[in-house]
């Protein structure tokens, strides 16, 4: 039986259609919650926090808003007490959002961490600082309701926009965050909102690093705990390709909303090429079971070391996808744990 660190994002679409609270972060997660139970497996929860932090500000005016806080804080707590790990994942697209006739309306000028002020002023949310320290206060001072000792001490930046790592490290370091789990090995993103290039990234379970998470430091401040990735063969693509066409056309159906990588205008002709060369050259996966199918997954998690992180989105589990979980749990193939759990036992 593999042991494999879980992480999951807990948030919902961050494009044009977000999906609801209760479709896309509270009910697969608790779905998912049940599933791990089964085994006594653990997972991290990255808390789109900001998220939070927004129905805070404007809940008074809007019932909804209040009844999507009440659910997402019971949520929390309860996954607090069961001992799963609650850990900093952040959009800070989120300081800018506007709730107009029932709908969030974003724009992504501060998608990116980076792009909020770069002065150290821990009690501003529109420096870097002051977002990383009251996203952490929300989420300890939370928790401390039934953990009254619980520490944030990871993150995951959101869209996995770590880099130039130099320009948060300070932000990290004031706030007492020395985790990071946003690196993805050989992965590229060439997207108009968030592009990131992870080739020649280490692509160890674990390592230290100090300036850059591209360069591993025996003495480094920090460790990254990257997200596995796999390399599949182009042959093994084109196989994976064919069998979701025929197998599962429905297999991505049904989905509550829109990321924001599709929020841009894409060119039919350019997405086309894109997708073409996807399945026709040797490629780096995730180890996810999102957007993924059994056949594929299995080769994956066959692939993948003892120790190995994984990541999920509650918004991207479905019927299919969570039966693979069910599998994998029930007959004894994996026990997931957390970060938390990870560092305690190395």
């Amino acid at each position: 039986m593999k042991k494999i660190i879980l992480t999951i994002d807990y948030e919902l679409f961050l494009g044009k259609v977000t999906g609801t609270v209760e479709d896309c972060m509270i009910k697969p997660t608790e779905k998912l919650a049940s599933i791990l139970n089964e085994n006594g497996s653990k997972m991290t929860v990255f808390w789109d926090v900001l998220h939070y932090y927004r129905l805070l500000e404007i809940e008074e005016n809007f019932n909804e808003i209040k009844q999507d806080r009440i659910l997402i804080e019971k949520q929390i707590l309860d996954l607090a007490a069961a001992g799963h790990d609650i850990q900093l994942h952040l959009h800070p697209h989120w300081l800018d959002a506007l709730y107009i006739e029932g709908k969030w309306n974003f724009t992504y000028k501060r998608f990116k961490l980076h792009n909020l002020s770069d002065k150290l002023i821990k009690e501003d949310i529109n420096t870097i600082t002051g977002c990383v320290a009251a996203s952490k206060n929300l989420i300890e001072n939370l928790i401390k309701q039934v953990k009254p000792d619980y520490r944030v001490t990871t993150f995951r930046a959101g869209g996995y926009l770590i880099e130039p790592f130099l320009q948060i490290r300070e932000a990290l370091i004031v706030n007492d965050i020395f985790i990071d789990s946003s690196i993805c090995p050989g992965l590229t993103n060439d997207n108009e909102i968030f592009s990131f290039n992870f080739i020649g990234y280490p692509d160890n379970n674990s390592y230290k690093f100090d300036v850059s998470p591209k360069m591993a430091a025996d003495n480094g401040k920090f460790l990254e705990l990257p997200i596995t990735t796999v390399r599949i063969p182009a042959y093994k693509n084109l196989i994976f390709t064919v069998i979701k066409k025929i197998k599962y056309p429905h297999l991505e159906k049904g989905r509550k909303g829109i990321g924001s990588g599709y929020s841009t205008n894409n060119n039919n002709n350019k997405y086309f090429v894109k997708r073409l060369r996807k399945v026709t050259r040797d490629k780096n996966n995730q180890f996810t079971t999102d957007s993924n199918f059994k056949e594929k997954f299995d080769y994956i998690f066959n692939k993948v070391p003892q120790k190995s992180t994984m990541i999920l989105h509650p918004k991207l589990l479905n019927n299919h996808t969570c039966a693979i979980l069910n599998d994998y749990i029930s007959n004894l193939k994996v026990n997931f744990i957390s970060i938390k759990d990870y560092l305690e036992k190395k």
